[in-house]
């Protein structure tokens, strides 16, 4: 069977990364919840996908230099559509404990605390977050995920096989300083991207919205679970990843991509 990741809980419809887009995910037929965390100036892990609050909340400001204070503050629901104001930015602890409620489901979070960007913080930001899994005993649950590579060379290194380490493809979708030759060699599943790299180093989406076979092919040469992000699903798109072997889906519409995958046959 495929396996079905909510990104950011059910953000098609609802403001993501926010317990109401959890528990509406949580509704359907899903697999996984993935989701993004940071760590505050005052060291309280919080959900959200962005460096900055500027686009999710009512507020400004840089994450790691807020506090949590200041961010509980915050209205992270009016963005998306008025009837969702009042909704608040969530800690990771309060998905956890609700993810208690569901033993069946899994867990995808991702670590975006970057070296490049905070140094030294990211690494403090890491190490809570693992404590924080083994406090909930989740390990058996959770993946590890980060763009940044030195994030997942660390928990390599601090936690040999004992997490599920979810890297991304290309490797120059990865930032930070880690070793491109043995980077795969750690990793359970690789995220596939539909991007491409311009000759001045430009990153963009391909214009052919269908995943190049021979990312597929890379993929499963490293031995790794290969695994699709989808931000504009269609039946169409769905099948020919299937068809491709795509082994999971993380999608911002997850009924969609859900009803797709049962009309061929892989759910």
């Amino acid at each position: 069977m495929v396996r079905l990741a909510a990104h950011r809980g059910y953000m098609s419809d609802y403001p993501e990364n926010t317990m109401l887009a959890f528990r509406k995910a949580l509704l359907l037929d899903i697999d996984q919840i993935e989701t993004d965390v940071h760590m505050t100036k005052d060291g309280e892990l919080i959900l959200m996908h962005d460096h900055s609050v500027d686009r999710t909340t009512d507020g400004t400001g840089l994450i790691s230099e807020l506090s949590f204070e200041e961010i509980e503050a915050l209205d992270a629901g009016s963005w998306k559509d008025p009837r969702f104001a009042g909704e608040k930015v969530p800690t990771l602890r309060e998905l956890l404990e609700l993810m208690q409620e569901y033993p069946d489901k899994e867990i995808n979070i991702e670590f975006k605390d970057y070296p490049c960007r905070t140094g030294e913080f990211a690494y403090r930001s890491a190490d809570k977050i693992l404590d924080m899994i083994e406090e909930f005993g989740m390990k058996d649950r959770i993946y590890v995920n980060s763009f940044a590579g030195d994030i997942l060379e660390y928990v390599a290194k601090k936690a040999p096989g004992r997490y599920r380490l979810h890297g991304f493809y290309p490797a120059w979708m990865m930032n930070g300083d880690f070793d491109e030759e043995t980077i795969y060699e750690k990793l359970f599943c690789v995220c596939i991207v539909n991007r491409e790299l311009l000759p001045d180093g430009t990153q963009m989406k391909r214009k052919d919205p269908l995943y190049p076979m021979e990312y597929f092919d890379a993929v499963k040469k490293m031995g790794a679970e290969t695994w699709v992000c989808l931000a504009l699903e269609t039946e169409e798109l769905v099948r020919a990843c299937v068809e491709r072997g795509a082994k999971a889906f993380t999608a911002d519409d997850p009924k969609l991509v859900e009803e797709a995958l049962r009309k061929t046959g892989a759910r």
